[in-house]
């Protein structure tokens, strides 16, 4: 099994901390580092748009300046941290990088679209505009690929509210997000996987599992053990999926124990029958805080918390 992280750390976005993370996760043995989101995961990929004119920024919300079909939402741009992440991992002997790259659903979720409350204003609701930024994330994807990223990661949140236990909201079918899904990883070479933190329904995961655009099934078990109860292991095993458990708090700053994250990581590997890859922490550290708010102070018990996850699996996969 390997080991990996999600995405973000809690410390000050420089070019720097970027070498430092690198350093430090090298340093854990971490088998598949991403490069560390130091930003907001949203602005990151938003402020691209941004400067095309795509979307504007009003009032510290983001808005649509347009919502014509024929507009070409794809990414020409340079995110300095992944490109500089790619290069010096690849100088620390790291094989593989992950590229975690919030997905289109979650960028629809925070571009308004008309007046109004709630997501029902907001690009989510919308499918052709959804499939859109389909179109713009799998350019950046494109981008990831030619860094060097040979893990193709969507971070999408906002799918734990959109897909329900009995329905889709806003008309949305399971076949129109299959379709986002494969406009997203089209001609994208390397593995592909999907994240989506927080509880979520049995038919989310049958979705997800399901779905031919996807090999990786990223969910978090440390803070929402109840998603243990929705995975299918002959889904898993049909569909030829392996599920990247997230088996530590990115939330609370108390570090784990050894025998609690090797107890809960057995019971996953038990539950799916051995498809478990890519272990990490439920979600990214970048809202990990401590009460003296020192983001240096949670930073180094964010590494604790990947050092622990990385000694579970070491021991599970050389028993004594």
């Amino acid at each position: 099994m390997k080991t990996s992280h999600v995405g973000s750390f809690p410390l000050e976005f420089t070019m720097e901390n970027v070498r430092r993370i690198a350093v430090d996760l090298r340093e854990i043995g971490l088998d598949v580092p991403p490069y560390p989101q130091l930003r907001n995961f949203v602005d990151i990929y938003m402020e691209p748009l941004v400067r095309r004119n795509l979307v504007s920024v009003k009032g510290g919300e983001y808005h649509a300046t347009t919502l014509s079909t024929d507009v070409d939402f794809f990414f020409d741009d340079n995110i300095v941290e992944a490109k500089f992440f790619s290069g010096y991992a690849k100088t620390l002997g790291f094989k593989w990088l992950r590229a975690p790259v919030t997905g289109p659903f979650t960028l629809s979720s925070k571009i308004r679209l008309r007046e109004g409350e709630g997501l029902e204003a907001t690009g989510v609701s919308d499918v052709v505009f959804v499939k859109l930024m389909a179109k713009y994330v799998n350019s950046v994807l494109k981008y990831m690929e030619k860094l060097g990223y040979n893990y193709l990661f969507i971070d999408e949140p906002i799918l734990g509210v959109l897909v329900g236990s009995k329905r889709l909201l806003f008309n949305w079918s399971e076949k129109d997000v299959e379709e986002v899904l494969e406009t997203v990883f089209t001609n994208i070479g390397g593995l592909h996987g999907i994240h989506v933190c927080g509880r979520i329904s049995r038919k989310l995961f049958n979705m997800l599992a399901e779905s031919p655009s996807l090999q990786i099934l990223n969910f978090e078990f440390h803070d929402s053990p109840e998603n243990i109860n929705v995975i299918d292991p002959g889904k898993l095993s049909s569909a030829n999926k392996l599920l990247a458990p997230g088996v530590a708090s990115s939330k609370n700053p108390l570090v784990e124990d050894l025998n609690e994250v090797r107890r809960l990581l057995q019971t996953l590997i038990e539950k799916t029958k051995g498809r478990v890859d890519l272990v990490s922490a439920d979600c990214g550290f970048g809202g990990l805080a401590t009460k003296s708010g020192s983001r240096l102070e949670a930073y180094e018990i964010a590494l604790k918390k990947l050092y622990v996850i990385k000694k579970a699996v070491s021991e599970i996969d050389n028993p004594p």
